[in-house]
């Protein structure tokens, strides 16, 4: 095959390459430009922020012994369970003691009421709208709570999570971790809007994490390989245009140096 058939082959690779990447091109760009500059639409401060926390007893005022807090909770385990740390603190209206436990090589928390010594984890759907409307700013009802198994955007593992609905503008449902009661995610009407966008950007679908930006990513690599193919063939063939402009310089002038005796004889 000669050069101008290479030539075609790769600009006709080129060509349809360029054709098939235009559509994963213009829709990275366009939801570029909605993630980075277009926040005003759907972002608002407070993200999984308490905006309404709720004081609970001072922590001197708990009544159940700490030693007897551990006792409760490594009950809770079936199987011989370590205890990693415990800590006393205030939240969502109650005090109770945050424990550690490790069982089994992985590890569990299990928070106990330091008043009354009753458990609060996993978090039942009666506590769950308690500590959920902390991070809801107006007021709002209740109209939902869902117990489900939820992967948080920025991890791989899935969560057992309660689901928390409201009422309010903006349709916030936030997502608490069952064990700990840690806010999972904060959601809302436009939020969610915002997390489409950035998934859409990144093709993070169906659990591939970005994997699908391959799809693009290949043909774009292709057709900018290709692209140095052609402009290396269009620097070869501006190479030879010279050589060949060059020699045909070369070649005209012992033309006009033979042809000029005759003309001096002539005359």
């Amino acid at each position: 095959m000669g050069r101008g058939g290479a030539e075609r082959i790769v600009r006709r690779a080129h060509r349809w390459l360029g054709i098939g990447a235009l559509g994963f091109l213009l829709l990275s760009v366009v939801t570029g430009l909605l993630w980075a500059d277009a926040k005003f639409l759907y972002w608002d401060e407070h993200y999984k922020e308490k905006v309404r926390p709720l004081t609970g007893p001072p922590v001197d005022s708990a009544t159940l012994p700490l030693d007897r807090a551990l006792v409760l909770a490594k009950e809770t385990v079936e199987d011989r369970a370590l205890v990693e740390q415990a800590t006393l603190r205030t939240d969502f209206g109650r005090l109770f003691y945050e424990v550690k436990l490790r069982v089994n090589g992985g590890s569990t928390i299990v928070l106990m009421d330091a008043l009354n010594g009753a458990r609060l984890s996993p978090i039942t759907e009666e506590l769950a709208p308690a500590i959920a409307m902390q991070y809801v700013r107006p007021p709002a009802a209740v109209t939902g709570v869902e117990m489900e198994r939820y992967t948080p955007r920025k991890k791989k593992r899935a969560y057992d999570a309660v689901r928390v609905r409201f009422d309010d503008a903006d349709a916030t449902e936030i997502v608490l971790d069952r064990q700990t009661g840690e806010i999972l995610e904060d959601e809302g009407r436009w939020r969610k809007v915002h997390f489409a966008v950035m998934q859409l950007h990144q093709l993070n679908f169906f659990g591939f994490e970005k994997t699908l930006l391959n799809i693009p990513g290949v043909p774009i690599l292709l057709m900018s390989l290709s692209g140095l193919l052609l402009w290396g063939f269009h620097r070869a063939r501006a190479r030879r245009a010279r050589q060949a402009a060059v020699a045909h310089r070369a070649a005209a002038v012992p033309s006009r140096l033979s042809a000029a005796p005759e003309e001096t004889t002539r005359a």
